[in-house]
């Protein structure tokens, strides 16, 4: 059997702001103060889940004429809208568009309740439910399941059981309806009783039908463990492994990205103090060069020295004054050449002194420019590395999307096998003889309820109710004793919790069998009426303790599932999952509808 998963809520209306509603698998909790719209959203599920009555006309809803709720099978995707006050769906799916009515109709399927469980069961047959003592029998509806799913806030406190009615005509088809969710067989082989030949035949064609179903599954089951991936696929660690993995390598690649950024910082001081050493190196030859010229010339003079005193006028090398010989005594042309001397000496040691500076810059320029090689191949390893770890990380993140198709392929497998047990098992169910089923149908038997008490009683004990609650099932009632106590006579507190508790295990054995059931439950108000406190595992007296349980169990084991609650106290506690806080604050509301 399928399930439906509610994925979104919305009211809208023309120039109206929408107000909308998102849920998730697992755990949902719409929490918050009283006149926030949590009653009215409640209300709103319920209509769309084929109510006739519209929700209450509430003044924050006015100019709102349209609800929208969008929910999917499986990988199936619908959406359907109906107008407050019709009895007409509009339902969205792939590229249809289909108008259904919202009241069951046995003879047609353009209608709300076959449409759906058309969808659920992957079945257009009808379903037959017993409707009295005289084994009158009626098509089930969905509406028939609804009121085990979604228990309203005055349901869930009251002393008769929610899935049970208050009206005595309804007892018997309100036993019948659970009678076949849990057992999977409906009332329709009481029509046996006017013509068994035909019931034989037709359940001949049952067993041709799920022996078919089995074939198809058995060969479903074998594609999967035939798979060569699959088999390499040894258990979940594998996924954990990688994802750390990840991590790792993330933390790595920061580390070199740091490390990399201070390499290029270095870099690029070093280029810049080879420029420098590059232009000094030029401007210091430059400057050799002069004095070198200088010097040349001072010894060209001193070369010719007979040869100046000749010339009637010569020039001054350094100062470019005239000079004549003729006006010089010898003491001046002695003092003369004696500052061209000195002038020699001090240019050469300049010279000398130059070409030392020259010879350290270069040799710091072959430094540096070695050590500039040396980073520069350091920062291109660097970067390769980086290069690598994200070519790891990619492979990685391969290897998750395949490893998670994997775990799809093990989830898969997992849900075949359980199928076809119960393929197996009906196959069984109707190869019996017709008396015999006819007989055992037509009885009330509770033995048929005690795995869903076994399921119950490990959900109240998970919750904090009790460490070892016996509970077994009245078959007349729907309803539970507890440790020899009928729930109807606790306190409307724990009342509620049971009540919670059945509709939640109700789901989990659906879950479990292969049970015909929407997926999911929606309560209101479960626990704002509980005041209990209780000891936890370290003997301490805890507040809320039956609440925390609660949520820890249901966040633990129904991530498959959907549960919905509605509910006036916080039950954030420190868990993750989609919690929707409404609350007055100030003179504006921040609650479902917007102001």
């Amino acid at each position: 059997m399928k399930k439906m998963v509610l994925t979104k809520l919305t009211l809208s209306g023309q120039g109206k702001q929408d107000a909308c509603l998102s849920f998730t698998n697992g755990l949902n909790v719409i929490s918050g103060d009283s006149d926030t719209g949590k009653t009215y959203a409640f209300q709103c599920l319920d209509y769309m889940l084929g109510k006739e009555t519209p929700p209450k006309d509430i003044l924050e809803a006015h100019g709102y004429s349209i609800i929208t709720l969008e929910f999917k099978v499986e990988n199936e995707f619908y959406r359907i809208q109906r107008k407050i006050g019709e009895n007409k769906f509009t339902v969205f799916h792939n590229n249809d568009t289909r108008t259904l009515s919202y009241k069951h109709d046995p003879y047609s399927t353009e209608n709300l309740s076959r449409y759906l469980l058309s969808i659920l069961s992957e079945s257009k047959d009808n379903l037959y439910v017993r409707t009295n003592a005289q084994k009158k029998i009626r098509t089930l509806s969905f509406r028939d399941m609804v009121h085990l799913c979604l228990i309203s806030e005055t349901d869930i406190i009251a002393e008769i059981s929610a899935f049970q009615s208050i009206q005595y005509t309804e007892k018997t088809v309100r036993n019948s309806i659970l009678k076949y969710i849990i057992t999977g067989q409906d009332d329709s082989t009481l029509k046996a009783e006017k013509n068994t030949t035909e019931e034989t035949i037709r359940r001949a064609g049952v067993v041709q039908f799920l022996e078919r179903k089995k074939t198809e599954i058995e060969q479903d089951i074998a594609v999967i463990e035939n798979d060569e991936h699959f088999k390499f696929y040894i258990n979940d660690s594998t996924l954990n492994d990688a994802i750390i993995k990840i991590q790792s390598l993330r933390k790595e690649i920061a580390n070199t990205q740091h490390e990399l950024t201070k390499l290029n910082a270095e870099i690029t001081n070093l280029k810049k103090v080879c420029v420098e050493d590059e232009a000094s190196i030029s401007e210091f030859e430059k400057l050799e060069e002069h004095y070198a010229a200088e010097q040349n010339k001072i010894d060209m003079i001193s070369s010719y020295e007979d040869f100046v005193l000749q010339l009637p006028q010569v020039a001054c090398p350094f100062c470019k004054q005239p000079i004549d010989p003729k006006t010089l005594s010898d003491e001046d042309i002695e003092g003369l050449y004696e500052y061209w001397a000195v002038t020699q000496q001090d240019l050469q040691e300049k010279r000398t002194e130059l070409l030392r500076s020259i010879k350290d810059v270069e040799e710091r320029l072959r430094n540096s420019l070695a050590r500039l090689q040396e980073l520069t191949k350091h920062r291109d390893r660097l970067n390769s590395d980086i290069k690598n770890r994200e070519d790891e990380i990619k492979s990685f993140s391969e290897s998750i999307a395949q490893m998670r198709e994997l775990d799809e392929m093990k989830n898969t497998l997992k849900l075949l096998r359980k199928e076809l047990l119960s393929v197996v098992a009906s196959i069984e169910e109707y190869s019996k003889k017709v008396f015999k089923e006819k007989e055992n149908l037509s009885m009330v038997d509770s033995s048929q309820y005690e795995n869903y008490c076994k399921i119950i009683s490990d959900t109240l004990k998970c919750w904090g109710f009790a460490e070892n609650p016996q509970v077994k099932f009245d078959p007349n009632n729907l309803d539970l004793i507890i440790d020899g106590k009928s729930r109807d006579t606790w306190g409307k507190g724990y009342r509620a919790f049971i009540m919670s508790a059945m509709a939640v295990s109700l789901m989990r054995y659906c879950s479990q069998y292969n049970r015909l059931h929407p997926g999911f439950v929606i309560i209101d108000s479960p626990l704002v009426s509980l005041k209990e406190r209780k000891k936890d595992e370290n003997n301490k007296w805890i507040d809320l303790y039956m609440e925390r349980k609660m949520i820890a169990d249901i966040l633990n084991k129904d991530s498959q599932n959907q549960v919905i609650i509605f509910e006036n106290k916080d039950l954030k506690f420190d868990f993750d999952y989609n919690y929707i806080e409404y609350n007055h604050e100030g003179d504006t509301l921040n609650g479902f509808i917007p102001k």
